[in-house]
């Protein structure tokens, strides 16, 4: 109803009706909360006109009543309570941990019911308008996992760092977190693919860009409907997508020469007729250093035919020495035995990891024996570079 239609309503109607129609500017977020007690709860969000909107409510025997402005296109919003939910502990006279998770849902023009536990406030479940329905879709569907994999990971950290028991063995709860992490991932992705008019889907493939290969990536993208297409949690996927055409499928490998860390000079253009990994990495990097076993796996199994990696290390320490030292070191501890360069180390000539767009680190682009690119995948969240190998060598 735009302003016009609303002034003439107010000047028809009596009082009482008249504060029925402004009461429409906003809306109603109850819910039940199970060990919430009398405590707090938060919800804040950025609103339509991008300032940032905080309302707290206090509850009253575990139920509570937020009311906050109703928005003319539906915005994300996150939930919390008053209760101390987070991961802490001191070592060594630090404090480690990690925050609460909180409850993501949309704030858009019809009331919202919320129901779950305080403790677990992050997957209670939500019902109101039709964007905050298709979102409860989607975490239906991964609830029990997500809820397993919280609960192994909160014992986990319980029993290194409070002396807690650890409820189950390791390696098999490792395991377990795996298979879980790529079920809940599979349905991610099944569930872009199938609503692509829901706003769910641009929020949950604007969290995703590590879990596909750059390319699938803009598949997903480009399959969704353009309803939601200009809201602004699409932007930074679009701007991702078009930053990531320098490395799309079928692109030629940005040609680089540069010097290893033995002093010979290192041309991709030399490596034509081989099967080439680039592997976007830096010392300080956990997640870079954790895929180097499977690395190891894939060099020893494919080398012989013709496999070869180049790392490019980005190294954040201020001066080249210190890079250098802080690179070397970590490859001697990793017993990585491929060819490694230093993008610091001539970097005025040639900055590498500006030339591919790379902002996050791993990132991994494989590039076939022609010199034209493969796929790209940040992190190591995916098997497709299992996959192509398999697929051009045949084992």
């Amino acid at each position: 109803m735009n302003t016009f239609k609303k002034w003439c309503i107010a000047i028809a109607l009596p009082f009482s009706a008249n504060l029925a129609v402004a009461q429409q500017d906003s809306i109603q977020i109850t819910g039940t909360l199970e060990n919430l007690a009398n405590n707090k709860v938060y919800i804040s969000f950025r609103d339509e006109n991008g300032a940032n909107k905080r309302f707290t409510a206090i509850a009253n025997n575990n139920a509570f009543v937020l009311k906050v402005p109703s928005q003319s296109v539906p915005i994300t919003a996150r939930l919390d309570v008053s209760l101390q939910r987070g991961l802490s502990a001191q070592v060594d006279g630090k404090s480690i941990g990690n925050p609460a998770q909180l409850l993501d849902l949309f704030v858009f023009n019809e009331p919202i019911q919320i129901k779950g536990d305080a403790w677990l406030v992050q997957f209670a479940s939500i019902k109101g308008d039709a964007e905050n329905n298709a979102l409860e879709k989607f975490k239906k569907s991964v609830r029990a996992d997500e809820t397993r994999n919280y609960l192994i990971y909160k014992n986990s950290f319980e029993a290194t760092y409070q002396q807690k028991p650890l409820i189950g063995n390791k390696e098999d709860l490792s395991k377990e977190t795996s298979l879980i992490f790529k079920r809940i991932t599979q349905k991610q992705r099944d569930f872009v693919k199938e609503n692509p008019n829901a706003l769910a889907s641009i929020f949950l493939l604007g969290r995703m860009q590590n879990l596909y290969t750059t390319d699938n990536y803009a598949d997903a993208w480009n399959r969704l409907s353009p309803k939601y297409k200009n809201h602004p949690l699409a932007k930074p996927i679009q701007d991702y997508v078009n930053k990531m055409k320098v490395t799309s499928a079928g692109a030629p490998a940005v040609a680089f020469e540069r010097k290893d860390k033995d002093g010979k000079t290192i041309r991709l253009a030399d490596y034509k007729g081989k099967t080439i990994l680039l592997d976007f990495w830096g010392s300080w990097c956990g997640p870079c250093r954790a895929s180097h076993p499977h690395l190891k796996e894939l060099y020893n199994k494919y080398k012989a035919d013709g496999f070869e990696i180049i790392a490019i290390a980005q190294e954040t320490a201020k001066n080249l020495d210190d890079a250098r030292a802080a690179w070397l070191k970590a490859i001697a501890e990793d017993q990585i035995n491929w060819v490694h360069i230093l993008n610091r180390d001539g970097m005025e000539q040639q900055n590498i990891v500006k030339d591919y767009g790379v902002n996050s680190f791993p990132t991994k682009i494989l590039v076939d024996k022609d010199g034209k690119i493969i796929l790209r995948i940040s992190a190591s969240a995916t098997d497709d570079i299992d996959k192509a190998l398999e697929k051009i060598y045949g084992h």
